[in-house]
């Protein structure tokens, strides 16, 4: 830490009279005056001062980064020394007269504090609420109350929908509906599936009945009020969110099966947040205030790990935040307290941790290994399958209704009456193919007569033809019904060709050729005959 030189500090040998309450003021001249380690326990006994009187102004001095504490020296106790900051501040005769009329000692800190100790001014700036300065006590926590009510609202609304869809009162309180629960904002992995990403954020306002909102709420309104004194609103917030987003990414890459809600995640990060801050500032906090914060929050830390490991509870989303809050709030010291190079950093990384906490979701998603992934990822197939199925299903439904069928009635034979022998063979023939026939053997029949009678012909060869044109060739999902419209499409073909057939042989003249013409009707028209006995039984 650069070091100013040539500075003059102001002669403290001959302090003035001590006063029965020794100042801050006071106590640094005595320092900036020692010509080693200053020695509270020593001077208290040289001066007659109660040698507990001089422990807040110590702590005061500590918190504001002008003093710090030196080994301990058997026989007078634990020494002190100035830091950096504290040198400037004593060779200042404003910043002496400011810190004697009472102003706060991270507040002279702060002013006197050099452009390139930016970093010392910080930390006194960071560590002023805790030692009581004015900029912190006058701010009330405004972050955390507003995080309790938004959580408190949402499952309120929740509740109230859960009775609409015809829950009872008590067990919309005590469980919620698991689908008013996804619709306000819950996530399980076929959301992220289906590119719902926003969802792992908004998870964190739903609860899951009443006892698991109060759990959190407690723990939010334990430990966010003083996160948000020590680490101001924004940082507070920035800390819950991307702690809250964490946690639900890792719980649903590792466990994508379930149907995550709760504020867990970031209130885990919240608390982490702490001991970041703790272990950043812990050389200016007093050693007695420090380990009795450590202890409360090892009590907090220990009581919620237990509960991490109760069922239904998602320890990944616990252990998601508060790594999160670890990382989050170690960033936002670095981007404070660094300097240049490690300033931007800091910023670049906190500004990028929300897209990976997506990234390794999505990363998730693609590999093979993770059973949980893979399980939804076949379900999604078979539920795909099974509507696509349902698609094919109501296609064919709607060509059936209005392009097979109507086809399939105009090619269907009248009944026994329109049995005819065609050689050896009866066949039901239909009334156009049975007239067409009848005229062709008349020696009275016209050509008009027999034009009328081809051109029923061909237009029942066209029906036939449409129907083998719109019978599916494609499986629908349902092997009868493939089947089926497989029989549908032989017959319109062979109905076709034996139209055809008959078409030409009534064309044809004697002889030979209209003996193989007559084969070919005939062998065609009965196989056309045997395909609608087949489709009809």
């Amino acid at each position: 830490m650069p070091i100013q030189v040539g500075l003059v500090v102001p002669p403290a040998a001959a302090p003035a009279p001590v006063p029965a309450a020794p100042t801050a003021a006071l106590v640094l001249r005595q320092i900036a005056a020692a010509a080693g380690p200053w020695f509270p326990a020593q001077f208290a006994a040289e001066s007659g001062v109660p040698r507990d009187s001089l422990d807040e102004p110590l702590s005061e001095l500590r918190l504001a980064g002008l003093v710090l504490a030196t080994d301990w020296v058997r026989g007078v106790g634990q020494g002190f020394a100035l830091t950096p900051a504290g040198k400037i501040t004593a060779a200042d005769a404003g910043a002496l007269e400011r810190l004697s009329q009472g102003v706060p000692a991270a507040a002279v800190a702060a002013q006197v504090a050099p452009a390139e100790d930016e970093g010392a001014a910080e930390a006194a700036a960071a560590v002023a609420p805790a030692a009581g300065a004015e900029d912190g006590v006058s701010r009330p926590p405004v972050v955390v109350p507003a995080l309790l009510m938004a959580n408190a609202v949402w499952f309120f609304i929740c509740a109230v929908w859960g009775i609409r869809w015809g829950l009872t009162l008590s067990r919309s309180l005590s469980e919620g509906h698991p689908e008013v629960l996804h619709r306000f904002g819950a996530v399980n992995g076929l959301d992220l599936l289906a590119g719902e990403w926003w969802r792992l954020f908004t998870c964190c306002f739903v609860h899951v009945g009443a006892l698991h909102l109060l759990g959190n709420l407690f723990a939010l309104a334990m430990m966010g009020p003083l996160a948000e004194l020590l680490w101001g609103r924004w940082r507070l917030l920035l800390i819950y969110t991307i702690s809250g987003l964490a946690g639900s990414a890792l719980a649903m890459a590792l466990e994508p099966n379930a149907l995550l809600a709760g504020a867990s995640g970031a209130i885990w990060g919240v608390q982490m947040s702490l001991f970041v801050w703790l272990y950043a500032f812990r050389d200016r906090l007093p050693t007695d205030v420090a380990a009795d914060w450590f202890r409360r929050l090892m009590v907090v830390f220990l009581l919620n790990g237990a509960v991490s490991f109760l069922p239904n509870v998602s320890w990944e989303g616990h252990l998601g935040g508060g790594l999160a809050g670890l990382l989050t709030a170690g960033l936002l010291n670095a981007a404070r307290l660094g300097d240049r190079p490690r300033r931007l950093g800091a910023w670049l990384l906190l500004t990028m941790l929300p897209a990976l906490c997506v990234a390794g979701v999505a990363g998730a998603m693609g590999a093979e290994g993770l059973p949980g992934w893979r399980k939804l990822r076949q379900q999604l197939a078979a539920e795909r399958s099974v509507a696509e199925g349902g698609e094919r299903l109501t296609a064919a439904h709607e060509t059936y209704v209005r392009q097979i069928g109507p086809r399939l009635v105009r090619l269907m034979p009248a009944g026994p009456n329109s049995i005819t022998r065609v050689g050896g063979t009866f066949l039901n023939l239909l009334p156009e193919e049975r007239e067409l026939l009848a005229l062709r053997r008349s020696p009275d029949a016209t050509p008009q007569q027999r034009a009328a009678a081809r051109a029923k012909v061909l237009a029942l060869k066209a029906v036939a033809e449409e129907l083998a044109a719109a019978t599916p060739r494609e499986p629908v999902g349902a092997p009868p019904l493939d089947e089926q419209f497989a029989r549908m499409g032989r017959f319109a073909t062979a109905q076709a060709a034996a139209l055809e057939w008959l078409l030409v042989l009534d064309g044809s003249g004697s002889g030979p050729a209209r003996s193989l013409v007559w084969a070919a009707w005939a062998k065609t028209r009965l196989e056309s005959h045997q395909l609608w006995l087949e489709l009809t039984k």
